[in-house]
């Protein structure tokens, strides 16, 4: 039987195990991944309706112990909470403000990481001598590349369990690993969105 603690621990390997590359992708799509989990004892049919913010959270600044969120701007958060809204109504759920008593909440987050590759080559040079000195030139070539990816992270918690420091468990959680790059390439993530529903058909209400 899956807890609470094994849910977030599975999700923190996963963002490990796509973090860790030993070698540079041949194109942006070798990085697309989608990740999904789950409590399976939660009861998920038995709900109805759901609420979510109206932006996606992509940096914190903490700065002289105050607290400053970065949000993802507006044309590319549209198209994400149009892809989760459009996949959730497929699945049964009605949306509805956070006021209005919602049985679930579904919080999208975006997460941005950057990998740099170096790369170095030294000459050798040749003293003249006998016998032959070698040696290295100085500086050395170096050359560096980097790719910048994104992971889309979604989850789902019950407002009415509440957890130590008041915060609800997440009954469920999905990983869009690699979705987003420099170019914003939309598209790519509003595939890993329908993948990760389709992964989950638990989902579905009654």
């Amino acid at each position: 039987m899956k807890s609470k603690k094994n849910l977030f621990l599975c999700l923190g390997a996963f963002i490990s195990l796509v973090s860790c590359q030993i070698e540079g992708p041949d194109s942006y799509s070798d990085l697309d991944v989608v990740y999904t989990d789950y409590i399976p004892e939660y009861d998920f049919a038995a709900q109805a309706t759901y609420a979510r913010p109206d932006k996606i959270v992509v940096d914190v600044k903490i700065s002289q112990g105050d607290t400053t969120f970065v949000y993802m701007e507006d044309q590319y958060a549209g198209p994400i909470f149009s892809q989760i809204d459009k996949n959730m109504t497929a699945l049964g759920w009605s949306k509805v403000d956070i006021g209005s008593d919602p049985d679930i909440l579904f919080t999208p987050a975006f997460m941005k990481s950057t990998t740099v590759f170096y790369s170095y080559w030294y000459d050798w040079w040749y003293g003249g001598y006998y016998p032959p000195y070698w040696g290295w030139y100085y500086p050395p070539y170096v050359s560096v590349s980097s790719y910048t990816t994104g992971n889309l992270l979604m989850t789902i918690s019950d407002p009415s369990n509440i957890g130590p420091g008041g915060v609800s468990p997440a009954v469920w959680v999905a990983s869009a690993a690699g979705l987003v790059t420099w170019n914003y390439d939309v598209s790519r993530v509003t595939k890993g969105i329908d993948q990760a529903f389709t992964q989950s058909p638990y989902l579905k209400t009654n």
